[in-house]
């Protein structure tokens, strides 16, 4: 079966708004123009579902282990949408940064996606969560310290974070641990979790907090 689509080839135009119709722009290449002016970032802050998560007010960090990580998580990223009908976090950038103290040479940040225990009560003061443009609604995240896994009884943990640098000044965001790419491919469903863990040389007392952006959409999850 033939499914055909009509389009007019083009310069860029007003954009139309509401439930204006529009036929689709073509190139002179007969080839469907998408996304050619705005960046990436774009539609979803247009859209006011854009957060970010960072430094909100003085804060204390969590020193990183030195063993592989197992049940231990020394923050957790809570979705507490309702399980029916609350909408999925899908993270654009993840990563930790230095607090305090002074880091030790190079190390890796772990993440891991669980069930349980769920997170109660409010965020870990000095850690927030903000919009990037336009908010619509507050998302229903809560991110704490110090979380032991119990579903599942081993939780599989990926390296999304890795710092190779020598740098050991001792000044806050110094070390910095992040995935810059990750476009969605990390995601958080309604009453799940995420855990992050670091795992670095031991240093002077180095502290440290996660910092992120993601996209807080309704999704089908199958």
């Amino acid at each position: 079966m033939d499914i055909g689509m009509w389009g007019t080839i083009r310069r860029f135009a007003k954009q139309s708004y509401g439930n204006a119709r529009a036929l689709a722009r073509l190139t002179n290449f007969e080839s469907l123009a998408v996304a050619q002016v705005e960046s990436p970032g774009v539609e979803g802050n247009r859209a006011g579902r854009r957060f970010m998560i960072g430094n909100s007010a003085a804060i204390t960090g969590i020193a990183p282990v030195q063993v592989a990580v197992t049940t231990a998580a020394q923050w957790a990223i809570w979705n507490a949408e309702p399980a029916s009908g609350g909408r999925t976090f899908y993270f654009e950038e993840l990563g930790m940064y230095l607090t305090s103290g002074t880091p030790g040479v190079g190390g890796a940040l772990w993440a891991c996606l669980y069930s349980l225990p769920a997170s109660t009560g409010n965020s870990a003061a000095g850690v927030g969560v903000g919009p990037t443009g336009k908010t619509v609604g507050t998302p229903a995240i809560m991110v704490n310290p110090s979380a032991t896994i119990t579903t599942p009884a081993a939780p599989v943990w990926y390296p999304i974070g890795i710092n190779f640098g020598a740098n050991v000044t001792a000044f806050a965001s110094s070390a910095l641990f992040e995935h810059r790419r990750l476009e969605g491919r990390l995601s958080i469903p309604p009453q799940y979790g995420m855990g992050l863990a670091m795992v670095t040389p031991v240093g002077t007392s180095p502290l440290y907090a996660p910092f992120g952006t993601f996209l807080a959409l309704d999704s089908d999850n199958e």
